[in-house]
């Protein structure tokens, strides 16, 4: 059956979903689709003649879904490329993804492979996949470790590792001009397209995002092709698939680049068999060596392994030369089984494994660092005079008529030796009756050949630990593992003088500096393990705002309120650096994070805060903590993020969140964002923003000292400019840079601007030498006060725009990239639409409507609709109101 949907317009992204008795997992695949933040698609399921109810199940699903079509082939294809190659055919968007039938996306893939395609202009953009079986790919890290832009596969090679295709979003036009395709009739069809790929686009792009999962289920009833290694067919199809690679190649004139794909082929694909050897039957590993020592001897020679780790090196080199007896060997020898010949032979200090022929270049390829000593431990005895055991000590691959071991403890402290002895009945033995204080660690010493080779004895070599201590009069004598997990014994004194004095001739042997330190880290672990259990003062109130950068923001107005109130409470404000910044009143300076600041945080009743202080010291059940927050959401938090926080992020917000008894709102808006992307269940005090009674009641005697301290006059026209910071933008600086300049040449000659910038920008530009008419204000402590200065704000999608709105005075928004804005941290509202004012995407618009103010009261109706949806219970008494709901609550 076809059912082929006829589009009215063309969709953007053409989805093909291939399937092939996936009936457990084909409607969670057609779901993530389904429910993609974009929606602008097409999309066709190809059923490759599937003989379970997968077929019936996706028609059912697709009945009411309009942008969904089903393509049933007639026959099985026997892979991927038939049914993909059906679905390219049979759809007609701009750009095509592709999803198999196991597998599904994140909810946002979608959505951000097309805005990146888009944006990048490439021919295809490839993003993050995840397997499920948490297992790591390592080229990962490298390939996905940042955003890549525009690059050719010539200049990052790393990307040929990444041989999927359904972890990107290619651009039809690309996939037209070059006729590209799924090969037909070979497995592994991946490695060909992808490659083939690679090399005919001009350009790829890569994204650091999650966008593909991968459902890997090892032991599945029916295995997925590259789970099939244990076929020998398997392993033929995957060499077919890279010897169609190496053809392609040869054609396009690029073999330079073969010893970049024979790399990824060894240290991937080769390796996937190696690790499965033992498990293949004799007929299997035959014909293995035959077709590997074909296929390696057509591309390569044996220098393409001097560079890769020990183990690879060697068991690549032993199949080049076609050994599969000392190839089986080394396999044993790797995986602890003891060898069928002894291969392990030493020169001096260096060390190599024998092929069964030897070759003039062996040693160059078959070094090894040093023999595999294994040893274990059983039948452990302590008393006061000795300590023994039972060994087995084993160098796998040497003739033990080569080896002598003995076992050796040593104080760590003292550097006292003590040597083992052999008893009649091959015991270790240890005299230990005139051991003193310290730890006494146990290693065994093998020699070979002049060689002395040391393992520290680890406790997972010890079959039983018993839990043994002795004691006379002076000493106890103990079993004893440290973090390292290595084994010792522990002798300390037993008498609290002499171990006083023990600890005190220790510390002599410490450095000066280093036990200056010790000391004061040990007096504060004391302290702090003290300071938690005094009691909370119900008189006490600390504050901190920005995680202590600033005097600034509701706590600040919060602090004001309280102490011109004349309430009689003890004031703390902590700060990163308080010398440098003044606070008015009472109040005393603490530095955030000292001994003081925990002594506070665990002792006053109430804490202010905008930010997070809950991780800084464990909150009591008698103390009160009042989270302000700091701005009206537009961009998605907390849980509601489109990049998910990790398990450690979500679990130290729920800590945070748990301990909040009063959280601050400017609205209901904000509430029902805050409640659900913070998962908070606690109260909520709708009574605006503290901060904002300033802008409310707009004393003049503010804006004049902010005037005085900037040197400027009230007939200067005051341009705030406050842009975002873009953490993904390493450019973003020199954008604001380059803007910065250009509004400098061509505002009018009456005209200010006033930069705030995020503190890690304000860094770089404190630096740099401004012109005239730009002036630095991002280490200004209170930018509400800025507020009552500036006459017009330009900003984008800083929360600065709801409290300002509340002056009724312009706004500008400039927005170069909104849609990737939106892509990558997603919003709340129809920004565009709800905006209250112009949303500018060049600084040439921004300029026009700086030097044509008189346009912007074409605004004014959005403006007063933006304060009216975010600004209407702001009523300048926010302060008093949570004054009076929170310390004068009985």
């Amino acid at each position: 059956m076809v059912n082929i949907l006829q589009k009215i317009k063309q969709p953007k992204l053409s989805v093909v979903v291939i399937a092939f008795n996936n009936e457990l997992y084909i409607e969670e695949a057609l779901d993530s689709i389904n429910e993609q933040t974009f929606q602008d698609f097409e999309v066709v399921v190809v059923n490759d003649f599937s003989t379970d109810r997968t077929g019936e199940l996706i028609d059912r699903y697709i009945e009411d879904k309009p942008k969904f079509s089903a393509i049933h082939l007639a026959e099985n294809s026997g892979g991927c490329s038939t049914p993909r190659n059906t679905g390219i055919e049979n759809t007609t968007g701009e750009y095509v993804m592709f999803l198999d039938g196991d597998d599904w996306y994140t909810i946002t893939a979608c959505e951000k492979m097309v805005e990146a395609i888009g944006r990048t202009k490439s021919d295809f953009v490839a993003g993050q996949a995840i397997r499920t079986n948490n297992y790591e790919i390592w080229y990962y890290n490298q390939i996905y470790s940042k955003e890549r832009i525009n690059i050719n596969i010539r200049e990052f090679t790393m990307l040929l590792f990444d041989s999927m295709s359904t972890n990107k979003i290619y651009n039809r036009i690309f996939l037209k001009k070059h006729n590209l395709r799924f090969p037909e009739g070979i497995h592994y069809e991946d490695v060909l397209f992808t490659g083939q790929a690679y090399f005919l686009a001009d350009s790829v792009s890569i994204i650091p995002e999650p966008i593909y999962y991968w459902r890997v289920v090892e032991n599945a009833a029916v295995k997925s092709i590259s789970n099939r290694r244990f076929e020998f067919e398997n392993f033929e199809n995957r060499i077919i698939s890279h010897r169609y690679y190496d053809n392609f190649l040869k054609e396009i004139d690029a073999q330079q680049y073969q010893g970049f794909k024979n790399n990824r082929f060894l240290r991937h694909d080769l390796k996937l068999y190696t690790n499965d050897y033992l498990l293949f039957d004799e007929d299997y590993k035959v014909r293995f060596h035959q077709l590997i020592y074909e296929y390696l001897h057509e591309v390569m020679d044996e220098y393409a392994f001097i560079r890769l780790n020990e183990r690879d090196r060697i068991l690549y080199y032993l199949l080049y030369i076609g050994d599969k007896e000392a190839f089986d060997d080394y396999i044993a020898y790797i995986n602890e089984l003891p060898t069928k010949n002894n291969r392990i032979y030493n020169k001096g200090k260096s060390y190599y494994f024998a092929a069964t022929v030897p070759g003039k270049n062996d040693e160059k390829f078959l070094g090894i660092q040093r023999p595999e000593i294994q040893y274990a431990i059983f039948d452990i005895h302590l008393d006061y005079e000795q300590f023994s055991f039972n060994a087995e000590v084993e160098v796998n691959s040497i003739d033990p008529l080569e080896i002598k071991e003995y076992w050796m403890l040593r104080n760590r402290q003292t550097g006292a030796l003590l040597a083992s002895e052999r008893s009649a009945k091959g015991i270790v033995q240890f005299n230990v009756r005139e051991m003193t204080a310290g730890n006494y660690y146990l290693s065994l010493y093998v020699k070979h050949r002049g060689n002395l080779h040391k393992e520290l004895v680890k406790n997972t070599s010890v079959a039983e630990l018993p839990n043994i201590e002795v004691k006379d009069d002076n000493l106890a004598k103990g079993i004893f593992i440290n973090q390292k997990n290595s084994f010792s014994i522990r002798v300390l004194p037993v008498k609290t003088l002499d171990m006083l004095k023990w600890k005190v001739s220790q510390s002599k042997l410490i450095p000066s500096k280093e036990k200056s330190e010790r000391k004061r880290t040990v007096y504060q672990n004391l302290v702090k393990k003290f300071i938690p259990k005094l009691p909370v003062h119900s008189q006490w109130v600390l504050f901190e705002s920005h995680m202590g950068k600033q005097y600034s923001d509701s706590p600040k107005y919060l602090y004001e309120h309280l102490f011109k109130s004349g309430r009689k409470y003890k004031y703390i404000w902590s700060f990163q650096d308080p010398g440098q910044v003044e606070v008015p009143g009472p109040a005393i300076k603490v530095k955030r994070n000292s001994l003081k600041h925990f002594y506070y945080l665990n002792r006053a009743k109430y804490w202010v805060d905008n930010q997070g202080i809950a991780r800084l010291a464990n909150k009591k059940e008698n103390q009160v903590y009042i989270q302000t927050w700091h701005g009206t959401p537009l961009k998605k938090m907390g849980y509601d993020q489109k990049k998910t926080p990790n398990k450690n992020e979500l679990a130290g917000l729920k800590f945070q969140t748990e301990a909040w008894d009063y959280l601050i709102s400017p609205n209901r808006y904000t509430s029902e964002i805050l409640r659900r992307g913070f998962r908070y269940g606690g109260e909520i005090l709708e009574t605006g923003y503290p901060r904002n009674d300033l802008l409310i009641h707009q004393p003049e005697t503010v804006k004049q000292k902010v005037q005085q301290h900037f040197g400027l006059s009230s007939d200067h026209n005051v341009i705030l400019f406050a842009p975002t910071f873009r953490d993904w933008d390493s450019n973003s600086f020199q954008r604001v840079l380059d803007d910065v300049q250009k509004m400098s040449r061509e505002i009018e000659g009456n005209s200010i601007i006033l930069l705030r910038l995020h503190y890690l920008l304000s860094e770089k530009i404190s630096q740099l030498e401004l012109p005239g008419n730009i002036i630095n204000a991002s280490n200004y402590q209170d930018i509400q006060e800025l507020y009552l200065l500036a006459d017009l704000l330009v900003t984008d999608y800083s929360s600065v725009m709801f409290d300002y709105a509340l002056l009724k005075r312009p706004i500008i928004l400039y927005c170069y990239d909104l849609e990737e804005y939106i892509t990558r941290r997603g919003m709340y509202f129809d920004f565009a639409e709800l905006a209250p004012g112009p949303v500018c995407q060049t600084i040439e618009e921004v300029l026009h409507f700086i030097n044509h103010q008189n346009e912007l009261h074409s605004f004014d109706a959005a403006l007063d609709r933006f304060v009216a949806e975010f600004g209407s219970i702001e009523d300048g008494q926010a302060s008093a109101k949570v004054v009076e709901k929170v310390f004068n609550r009985k």
